[in-house]
């Protein structure tokens, strides 16, 4: 029915209107208000986030085989936030005319406990410690002094707690207070753990126990840092670097080092705050951009300990020492942890003390655990400069290590203890566990002990 004014009758919805004096009408789309215009873009970004997040849950699912990466994730990020700073060797440490060097007292060591962030002090004797090493021997309680490189320092920290439970349900121990002493230090190999030992027990400390925890520095490190140096094998990692030689390409390696390292350690730490590490896609990009730190990292160690060097004096390179194959450099590495955890083990025996040497696992030890992909990308680097050492040095270390327990040595092989544990257990692609990992290391130590009748 046509309106009184002829028009058609209006249906309520609206149509084109005439553009006044043409006689067209007007079939523009009315454009949205701003506020719908907002919305629509909040929610495209919304449906963007979840189908990302989508991808990302499936992508996880198919590589690592489990749909939840959130938790290991995170447990890395905070190993990279709380470990200790400086990749290389000289960074913190000081030369020490006994042992070869320790940390500087009264600094921040940048160790913290994995299951609470409590930081660790340095003692006035250099040692990652709350207690001075030099202590003694009582009715009520056991002093056990823990000797070796990194994975022996932060056992130290993380392990001690699981190797009381286990020592304490002993009834010969009841009513007895562990007092556990970490005298061992990053990058320390033999005979660095000998002397330590001679130079406190010189001072008066006791031990009821000693602990050695140690095999990978001593075949890991030497081709990588001194060997390219011609830097005699017994001597510390790193010597020439420690002494004061100018070394203009060592200070730029150690500057670009150690800002990668703060990089990696501001990237966990963001990456750890809420709500970017319930993301798949954050969680991605951080794995992504510290991998890359990693290989930058990795990248200059290389091309550092390839650079040509000459011989330096004497009080760099030790004597002159040359090996006609890479195999007789390797039985030589081995012959001097071997024959030192043997003057260990006489030292203590003759002052009545236990002592107790473990050869510590490595993630590029073959076939010695189960790994899934997740686990896999963190731990195993395929040209990593370690792999070498243990690749060729683990063998011997092992046949070795079978030497010394026919001689009287407790000497226990701990390579093979992650063999039964496809869960995640390595921190890193060098040689470190999360708390689960000093977990089973500290049960498996207090076995041997407690099987061997000591303390």
């Amino acid at each position: 029915m046509a309106d009184p004014s002829g028009g058609a009758q209006s249906s309520g919805i609206a149509g084109p209107e005439l553009v006044p004096g043409s006689g067209v009408r007007d079939c523009r789309v009315r454009s949205l208000s701003l506020r719908k215009r907002v919305g629509f873009g909040l929610l495209c970004l919304v449906l963007l986030a979840l189908i990302g997040e989508g991808g990302g849950f499936f992508l996880f699912w198919i590589l690592n085989g489990r749909p939840n990466p959130w938790r290991d994730a995170q447990e890395r990020r905070q190993q990279r936030i709380l470990s200790p700073r400086g990749n290389d060797p000289g960074t913190f440490a000081q030369v020490h005319p006994y042992v070869g060097y320790v940390e500087e007292p009264g600094g921040e060591s940048g160790v913290r406990r994995l299951v609470d962030g409590h930081s660790i002090p340095i003692t006035d004797y250099g040692y990652i410690d709350d207690k001075s090493p030099l202590q003694r021997r009582g009715d009520d309680r056991v002093i056990v002094g823990i000797t070796g490189g990194s994975v022996a320092s932060f056992f130290a920290v993380n392990g001690i707690k699981s190797l009381e439970e286990s020592l304490s349900s002993d009834p010969r121990h009841a009513g007895k207070r562990f007092v556990f002493l970490n005298l061992a230090l990053g990058g320390y190999k033999q005979p660095q753990q000998l002397m330590t030992l001679n130079y406190l027990l010189c001072l008066g400390a006791e031990f009821d126990l000693v602990i050695n925890i140690d095999g990978f520095n001593e075949v890991a490190l030497y081709e990588l840092e001194n060997k390219s140096h011609h830097v005699f094998p017994a001597f510390p990692r790193g010597w020439h670097s420690r002494i004061g030689v100018n070394d203009p390409v060592l200070g730029r390696a150690r500057a670009r080092l150690l800002t990668i390292e703060e990089q990696r350690s501001d990237l966990a730490r963001w990456y750890s705050g809420f709500p970017w590490r319930y993301s798949l896609l954050f969680n991605l990009a951080w794995e992504y951009r510290d991998r890359r730190l990693g290989w930058e990292a990795y990248r200059i160690l290389e091309g550092y300990s390839r650079s040509s060097e000459s011989r330096g004096p004497y009080v760099v390179t030790g004597p002159p020492v040359d090996f006609a194959t890479p195999e007789a450099l390797f039985e030589h590495l081995a012959m001097i942890w071997a024959n030192s955890s043997s003057l260990m083990n006489q030292l203590c025996r003759g002052r009545g003390i236990g002592y107790f040497h473990f050869l510590q696992p490595n993630q590029y030890l073959p076939d010695s655990k189960p790994m899934g992909r997740a686990e896999r990308e963190t731990a195993i680097i395929p040209d990593h400069p370690y792999r070498r050492g243990v690749e060729m040095g683990y063998p011997l270390l092992i046949r070795r290590g079978r030497t010394l327990a026919e001689a009287g040595v407790s000497f226990h092989d701990l390579t093979g203890i992650f063999s039964d544990h496809p869960g995640a257990i390595y921190a890193d692609s060098c040689c470190h566990y999360n708390q689960a990992g000093y977990d089973l290391m500290a049960r498996a130590i207090a076995r041997a002990i407690l099987a061997a009748g000591h303390p």
